[in-house]
């Protein structure tokens, strides 16, 4: 299904206390009102949280990378009602290295979410340390600003020549999953690690994932973004998962210079006893994604706080294979990322 023929967004998210009609739409939701909704339906959770403690099941994200010929960038906040949490990276290609920075923050002190992926600021905040999502759109531009110093630092401006892909399913019985993602995004800015700022190349796009749901407390998914452009210059941007959209529902899409086409579910075959030393298997069911991933390198995280627990394999790598969009098929190489990611909250 291509962008022109995705309805547009509707303009609020839930509706007399129930989210908007499921679907997948063209465009940003503009206020995730998620105070609204009726929470009440939903299992609680395993430790009292007093009045109004289902609501606390509602978890909150955003990442935002960039990846140019040198580096992969990322940032997130994550707001779970009971902590906060944010990670920055830079990824250097050349010598195969990460590095990385964290903030935790419990009871979610010094975290907050914007309303929308176009409205409002979502950050994490811990002393001098902070990673800052800019949202509100600014001359058809978004900021990410992630501050830890001269170790590592970034500042980046992106924005969409077209539009981004909103999703909206059922999760968990009573609860709802919705996400916003665009992907091959032009984007300008500049990095300082250990001590250096380099200017990304012009070569950079961006990506950006932002997610409101009520998922269960145990959750295991996959996910697949990458980036490149295709033989005439033009910026192509990928964004696959599996595991937190279901019901026949989908938020997998191709971007050809802004323009998004959704594709029906996809597979993820890999050996996940030895994620990062083998080839990942990526393609959808009809046929119009099908890539091989091969890892260069992991990022992992293994979290364990008793009630809360994260499982993280994140390998950087390159996609080789073919996408169609748009009448056409494409002969692709691109540079991203998968991941395999438990978590209990």
């Amino acid at each position: 299904m291509s962008g022109t023929e995705l309805k547009q967004a509707p303009k609020k998210l839930i509706v007399n206390h129930e989210a908007s009609p499921y679907g997948t739409y063209r465009g940003a939701i503009e206020d995730a009102n998620w105070e609204t909704f009726d929470y009440s339906g939903l299992k609680a959770l395993p430790w009292p949280l007093g009045i109004g403690g289902k609501s606390k099941r509602l978890k909150r994200w955003q990442f935002v990378g960039a990846i140019d010929e040198n580096v992969v960038i990322g940032a997130a906040a994550v707001h779970v009602q009971y902590l906060g949490t944010g990670f920055a990276y830079v990824y250097d290609r050349k010598s195969n290295t990460i590095t990385e920075k964290n903030i935790k923050s419990p009871l979610a002190r010094n975290t907050s979410f914007s309303r929308s992926p176009v409205t409002g600021i979502s950050e994490i905040k811990k002393g001098a340390h902070s990673i800052r999502a800019e949202n509100t759109v600014r001359g058809g531009r978004r900021k990410l600003h992630v501050d830890f110093g001269s170790g590592l630092s970034f500042s980046i401006d992106y924005h969409e020549p077209g539009f981004g892909v909103s999703t909206i399913c059922p999760q968990d019985g009573a609860g709802f999953h919705h996400t916003y993602k665009s992907a091959g995004l032009p984007a300008t800015g500049e990095y300082t690690l250990n001590g250096n700022t380099t200017p990304l190349t012009s070569n950079a796009l961006a990506l950006l994932d932002w997610t409101i749901s009520t998922p269960p407390r145990a959750t295991t998914w996959n996910w697949a973004c990458a980036v490149g452009r295709d033989a005439s210059g033009l910026p192509i941007g990928i964004n696959c998962s599996r595991g937190l959209v279901g019901g026949g529902y989908s938020q997998n899409t191709i971007w050809l210079d802004g323009r998004p086409t959704v594709l029906s579910g996809v597979s993820f075959d890999y050996d996940s006893g030895n994620i990062p030393g083998q080839p990942w298997h990526i393609h959808t069911s009809d046929g119009n994604l099908d890539l091989t991933f091969h890892p260069l390198s992991e990022r992992f995280e293994n979290i364990s706080l008793g009630l809360v627990a994260s499982r993280l394999h994140q390998p950087f790598g390159t996609y080789k294979g073919v996408l169609k969009a748009e009448g056409k098929t494409l002969e692709v190489e691109l540079f991203g990322f998968c991941e395999e990611h438990y978590a209990k909250w």
